[in-house]
């Protein structure tokens, strides 16, 4: 062979796999996610969060002090008196997060209370680590996206959010705790903020 069919010959064999590349994703694009939750885009960014207002029980040391801020949040929207779907969330937020294993000391579960209705003791000690807090005044509760399917008031939700204050994902009330901590687990893996 002479000199310039080879080169050519090397330039085909090096351009190949980049051409069958393009060609797979634009001839067979992915259609399926991995992700369990329904990713919230565009990103909704919380304003920071006062540390007033709140009760942690037996929260990561220091939440209340230093706020939610720099903590990858499971939260929901509730009132106090928290009925039948409340609970169903609350108890998602609780075995997700234990499910998590190591990493569950940067997972921090909260209910924005958006009632003048405080939780019961009970309630408080059933779902001990939860950071309950006063959230009626707060501007968190309209900037949090309401689901697709609910009745419009946004307590039909279980948000993830990240140690930047941004809500990037939303689940269902009646999500299963095991995939919820599999998108916990993946996104705690790939950040080493929070």
């Amino acid at each position: 062979m002479s000199p310039r069919t080879k080169l050519v010959l090397m330039m085909v064999l090096f351009a190949l796999p980049t051409l069958a590349s393009f060609t797979a994703f634009y001839l067979f694009p992915p259609t399926k996610t991995s992700n369990y939750g329904q990713l919230v885009s565009p990103v909704v960014n919380l304003p920071p969060f006062p540390s007033t207002g709140a009760e942690g029980g037996d929260a990561p040391k220091n939440v209340i002090e230093q706020g939610l801020r720099g903590k990858w949040l499971l939260a929901t929207r509730d009132g106090g008196a928290c009925g039948t779907v409340c609970e169903q969330k609350l108890l998602a937020m609780r075995q997700s997060r234990l499910i998590v294993g190591r990493e569950l000391d940067r997972v921090v579960r909260v209910v924005l209370i958006d009632d003048d209705v405080m939780p019961s003791e009970l309630m408080i000690k059933r779902y001990q680590g939860t950071v309950w807090v006063k959230a009626k005044s707060l501007p968190w509760l309209e900037r949090l996206p309401l689901p697709p399917q609910g009745d419009g008031s946004g307590r039909n939700a279980i948000y993830a959010v990240d140690p930047l204050g941004n809500v990037f994902m939303l689940y269902g009330p009646d999500a299963d705790a095991k995939l919820i901590a599999k998108d916990l687990r993946r996104v705690l893996k790939a950040s080493q903020i929070g």
